[in-house]
């Protein structure tokens, strides 16, 4: 049980996608207590390059009428790659995150999650290259953010490039950039390190993290208990390094989120989250 204080908790629209529209999504989140979540910016809810202004200031009216704020806006990273060999797509990827910080602009949220890339698993491209690309796409996209005042956090993944904290570390240090930190999500994090230690090294660049269970085995974003996370001990983590940022629930398991959403959020709130 964390005793020193609490542990925001948002939801997330992500595990609507398959099942129901963003309407459904955001009245569910709104009405088991949530005032504050991830937006999802994936087709068939939303794709930001194809909002104008006007809508991307429509959207926010509808988010406070379910009386709803986006902390952050994730586009789920399927198909952009910051680090692709194709010049073209790299480009591509800029484009759809440029976007993606206009729309977090306008919908009062603070950040914008970025997966660096995902790797070739036959033939990677050499680490300098990759490094180097990664950089010159954020260094772009950086510019940007700080124009409309909005921070792009890199998140770790299994199946990407940076999968460690260390290594998202390395580069969020080596840039130094005030509109650049790291989102932890703690599930894409147990197999390939311990999630406590990890947020430990990104304690000073972490503007948010994400939380679901899964196996060290079999990748998932599940219901707690349903996997080997330690919620309770990444919770003390969270509170040892005094972390005031937002935590945000993302259940992506193919299964409808509503039903499960009361008792996972009651296992979250017993080690210390709390609803926001």
């Amino acid at each position: 049980m964390v005793s020193e204080h609490s542990l925001t908790l948002s939801g997330c629209s992500f595990g609507w996608l398959p099942f129901a529209s963003l309407d459904t999504a955001l009245a569910d989140l709104a009405d088991h207590g949530f005032t504050s979540f991830e937006l999802t910016t994936a087709p068939p809810h939303i794709h930001s390059p194809g909002l104008n202004r006007s809508e991307r200031v429509g959207l926010a009216k509808r988010l406070d009428r379910f009386g709803l704020r986006a902390v952050s806006t994730n586009p789920t990273f399927c198909d952009i790659n910051l680090v692709s060999t194709n010049s073209d797509f790299r480009k591509l990827s800029e484009d759809q995150i440029i976007h993606e910080l206009e729309l977090a602009a306008d919908l009062g949220a603070e950040t914008v999650v970025v997966i660096p890339g995902r790797l070739h698993s036959l033939a990677p491209a050499p680490a300098d290259r990759l490094r180097h690309d990664l950089a010159e796409s954020l260094t772009r996209l950086l510019n940007r953010a700080d124009a409309v005042g909005v921070t792009i956090a890199l998140e770790n993944s299994p199946y990407g490039y940076l999968r460690t904290s260390t290594e998202l570390v390395e580069v969020a240090d080596e840039i130094d950039h005030p509109r650049l930190g790291i989102v932890y999500d703690v599930a894409n994090a147990l197999a390939i390190e311990d999630p406590v230690e990890g947020v430990a090294t990104v304690a000073h660049r972490l503007v948010l993290t994400h939380l679901s269970d899964t196996r060290r085995d079999r990748w998932t974003h599940t219901s707690p208990g349903r996997g080997e996370v330690d919620f309770s001990a990444f919770a003390e983590a969270l509170s040892k390094i005094e972390f005031t940022g937002h935590n945000v629930y993302e259940l992506i398991d193919m299964e409808p989120p509503a039903p499960r959403l009361e008792a996972d959020i009651a296992a979250l709130e017993t080690v210390g989250f709390v609803r926001l």
